[in-house]
């Protein structure tokens, strides 16, 4: 799970088929995303974190890619396929942004 930058809110990737955003209390707020292949869909988001732009970056584990939503949820973009090839992964399990604004990807069986 990750802070979001100046809120008390939380995101947790589940490991299933969306993103819930917790309360640091613990109480559910609401989820992002629905189990599928399409734009804004997951199949086992595996990471989250916020880039400078105040948007999610999530790794989609099981569709080989990373999306990129605002906080409502609207997606913004996605990048990644599957393969061995620049640009692709094979299970990609782990995101963050540096301070230059690039996202960095943990690609699992790569």
């Amino acid at each position: 799970q990750r802070r979001v930058h100046g809120e008390n809110d939380m995101w947790r990737s589940l490991f299933q088929r969306c993103c819930r955003v917790v309360r640091d209390e613990a109480a559910f707020v609401r989820s992002i995303g629905s189990q599928g292949t399409g734009d804004g869909n997951f199949s086992l988001p595996s990471d989250v974190c916020v880039d400078h732009e105040d948007r999610l970056v999530i790794a989609d584990q099981n569709n080989h890619r990373v999306q990129v939503l605002r906080r409502d949820g609207t997606f913004v973009r996605k990048f990644g396929s599957r393969g061995a090839a620049n640009g692709q992964f094979d299970t990609p399990t782990a995101v963050c942004v540096n301070s230059a604004g690039h996202i960095i990807v943990t690609d699992c069986c790569h």
